[in-house]
């Protein structure tokens, strides 16, 4: 069911061979992340917004209470504009103990205008990259575009 449902969505390279998680060795609970988390399956940042495009989009194929129930889960409750809401998931992958990406994807609304969008930051020799960080990117770019 997975398999079909990466596959529908075209979910990056819709790869589940590394299901146990073999491949992540920074977590001591593979059963949890198992392909999903530096293991087979690889997306691109210009990927997740286009999954983005295809769950909440005109031409989904999800039902508008699954949406809403996506839309919940992912609306960010610190928004400061009261006509702009922002909906997101952030997202970090660790290599050898390092914090090597962390990104946040999602979409903006106003009541006529949508952006779809997803910040990634990747390893760098003298930062750290945060999840945290690319929300509070991802919050200024939308907001400033949406306004």
């Amino acid at each position: 069911m997975i398999q079909e449902e990466l596959n529908k969505l075209s979910y990056g390279n819709c790869d589940i061979s590394d299901w146990e998680g073999r491949l992540n060795t920074n977590n001591s609970n593979p059963a949890l992340t198992g392909f999903w988390i530096e293991s087979s399956l690889l997306i691109s940042p210009k990927e997740q917004v286009e999954i983005m495009e295809r769950i909440f989009g005109d031409n989904t194929d999800y039902s508008e209470g699954t949406r809403n129930q996506l839309k919940r889960v992912m609306l960010l409750s610190e928004q400061k504009e009261a006509d702009i809401s922002i909906y997101g998931k952030t997202g970090m992958g660790k290599a050898d103990g390092i914090v090597v990406d962390s990104w946040f994807t999602g979409f903006g609304d106003t009541v006529d205008k949508r952006i779809y969008f997803c910040v990634y930051l990747g390893e760098t020799d003298d930062k750290t990259v945060f999840s945290a960080k690319a929300r509070e990117i991802a919050i200024k770019i939308v907001t400033e575009y949406l306004d």
